[in-house]
């Protein structure tokens, strides 16, 4: 949610919050008839609460229009064209793939991805762990390969780049939980 949305929510909340202490006062009888009477009477034929309610009412149609509109999440895709039409491939399907290739690499105990479009294709960034005693260039050098072809195959696009960054070994989080 945007820092908009989220102050005039904040805003919307307050004055929802006020009608409902000032209508439960009345219904308790906290607050007199007399009060509600007068500040009734210092509203009436003023332009700036006729204003203010317009701009209320346009709040909560906002807010109403906000909490019903559908596809406000912008999915991020990969677009080609086939001999039928246009394919769309989604980043996290294809984050999914590089997962599935990963866990083929028996190097690798754990990997996160991130996927970035570009002109040259994609470049796939990995952040891994690696198992113990295992040679780190030899294991990076499998899984990029593991990735790329896995998911070249996959969707038919162009893996330009893939980068990898082993974030740990496994037996040092043995060690550091001890």
């Amino acid at each position: 949610m945007k820092a908009r949305e989220r102050l005039l929510l904040i805003l919307l909340a307050v004055i929802v919050g006020a009608v409902a202490v000032v209508t439960g006062g009345a219904a308790l009888r906290w607050i007199p008839l007399s009060v509600l009477r007068t500040s009734v009477e210092a509203v009436s034929g003023s332009v700036e609460y006729a204003i203010l309610s317009i701009l209320l009412l346009a709040f909560a149609v906002f807010f109403l229009l906000s909490s019903i509109r559908t596809g406000g999440e912008n999915v991020q895709t990969i677009v080609q064209m086939g001999p039928l039409g246009e394919v769309r491939v989604s980043f996290k399907a294809v984050e999914n793939l590089v997962l599935k290739a990963a866990r083929g690499s028996k190097g690798v105990q754990e990997v996160k991805t991130r996927i970035q479009n570009t002109e040259r294709g994609l470049v796939i960034y990995l952040r891994a762990v690696s198992a113990p005693d295992q040679n780190i260039p030899q294991v990076t050098a499998e899984l990029q390969q593991l990735v790329k072809n896995y998911v070249e195959e996959s969707t038919g696009v162009t893996v330009a780049e893939i980068k990898v960054l082993i974030e740990n070994v496994a037996g040092d989080m043995i060690k550091a939980a001890r």
